[in-house]
């Protein structure tokens, strides 16, 4: 875990629960709190999730950017990939 300077690398999983944990929250209490299922903040964990990486940056007080600098772009914004079911979508209305 570094401090605000940026780095290639997101947060390794072990280093955001141990985060979470010096200010006395958990993903199970975070999904108490937001109303989530017990298991679902951890899903943030393997993929990205701006509604729950926002929860969670702001619990630790920083930007999502910050943890997950992989999911972001220069501006801080969200990247959205593409899947393949979209990708397909496109290609079957384009005929």
């Amino acid at each position: 875990m570094e401090s605000e300077t940026s780095s290639a690398e997101d947060w390794h999983p072990a280093d955001i629960k141990a985060a979470l944990a010096k200010k006395g929250y958990s993903f199970a209490r975070i999904a108490r709190e937001k109303r989530y299922a017990s298991n679902a903040p951890n899903m943030v964990l393997r993929k990205p999730w701006p509604i729950m990486e926002k929860i969670v940056a702001k619990i630790l007080g920083v930007r999502p950017s910050l943890i997950w600098p992989t999911r972001y772009d220069r501006r801080g914004r969200p990247i959205r990939k593409r899947t393949a079911k979209g990708q397909r979508k496109r290609q079957i209305s384009r005929d």
